[in-house]
């Protein structure tokens, strides 16, 4: 129990050093907010040739149910990535990673720590640039329960990915240059989300066991996330998240979010036998990364590789 009460100590303290650091670097947030709004800008502009071909069944993948919302998803999940990953070599540049290995601040504990810290950085982002256009628009969950269901997916997406990110910055305690790996892996993981292309597209062409590629690619935390978070902010009731065949805000025609891929899901809430399993999955990755980062760990110490730090 004091193990734990010291770990979460510390786990305290590197989330504020990172807080006030970025507090330090004001421009960096500037970047960070002009980088976003430029992003959004050319989704907009994506979007409106994407809508002008949306198909009139299925998910309505027009502008705003796709782009604006795969934005926004992604300002926070890519930022925070890509903010965090470089973690380890940040510190080597600054000449503190000794310091804090040798004060017991595990790699484990600086990578979280930066994820969290990131991750109240990038909100701030998310709401200053991503949102307004979204409510200007009328795209935002119609209810109280609607509200809940998107925090719920969004935190599912937030675990899974905090696995993934203590994967891709932990192998830079081996390898001190990857950033290349970084973001090929970051890369990767929005292309299956469906955050660069629609994964709804993928089936007319691409079958996998005898299933549509969006039918797998659903199983996959973030990929279900997005999904679940264009249809809570685009069913204009939440019983067209089961039913379907009403028009969403676009006024585009879709099915049920389970006809199109092929689950069981009931209202995004905290009941719903997928939200269960997705949440599982995603403290299981987590557990099973941070057991990676500590094997890392133990090699870089026996190879030498971390005294270089």
């Amino acid at each position: 129990m004091f193990a734990l009460f010291s770990e979460l100590r510390m786990l305290n303290a590197v989330i504020k050093r990172n807080l006030i650091v970025d507090l330090r670097y004001k421009f960096q947030i500037i970047v960070e907010i002009t980088w976003t709004a430029v992003n959004v800008l050319v989704f907009v502009l994506l979007g409106a040739a994407w809508d002008a071909t949306a198909s009139p069944s299925g998910v309505p993948y027009s502008m705003i149910t796709f782009f604006l919302v795969a934005t926004g998803f992604y300002t926070v999940f890519s930022g925070v990535m890509e903010s965090t990953v470089d973690a380890i070599i940040e510190e080597n540049k600054l000449g503190t990673m000794g310091f804090l290995v040798t004060n017991s601040v595990s790699p484990v504990l600086l990578i979280v720590g930066r994820y969290i810290a990131a991750t109240a950085r990038w909100m701030i982002v998310l709401f200053v640039i991503v949102i307004p256009p979204l409510v200007f628009k009328g795209v935002y969950p119609s209810s109280l329960t609607l509200i809940v269901s998107s925090t719920i997916v969004f935190i599912i997406a937030w675990i899974f990915m905090m696995g993934v990110t203590l994967i891709f910055t932990s192998v830079s305690l081996i390898f001190k240059k990857t950033t290349t790996f970084n973001k090929v892996g970051i890369y990767v993981v929005r292309f299956a989300s469906g955050g660069i292309v629609p994964i709804f597209s993928f089936d007319k062409s691409i079958h996998l066991f005898g299933k549509p590629l969006s039918n797998l690619l659903i199983w996959f935390p973030p990929t279900y996330a997005l999904e679940s978070l264009r249809w809570i902010f685009s069913v204009p009731t939440q019983s067209a998240l089961q039913n379907g065949g009403l028009s969403s805000k676009d006024g585009l025609p879709f099915e049920g979010f389970n006809q199109l891929f092929g689950l069981n899901a009931t209202n995004f809430g905290i009941t719903d036998p997928t939200i269960h399993f997705m949440l599982i999955v995603s403290i299981i990755f987590v557990l099973i990364s941070i057991v990676f980062a500590g094997m890392l760990t133990k090699v870089s110490r026996k190879w030498g590789t971390i005294e270089f730090y």
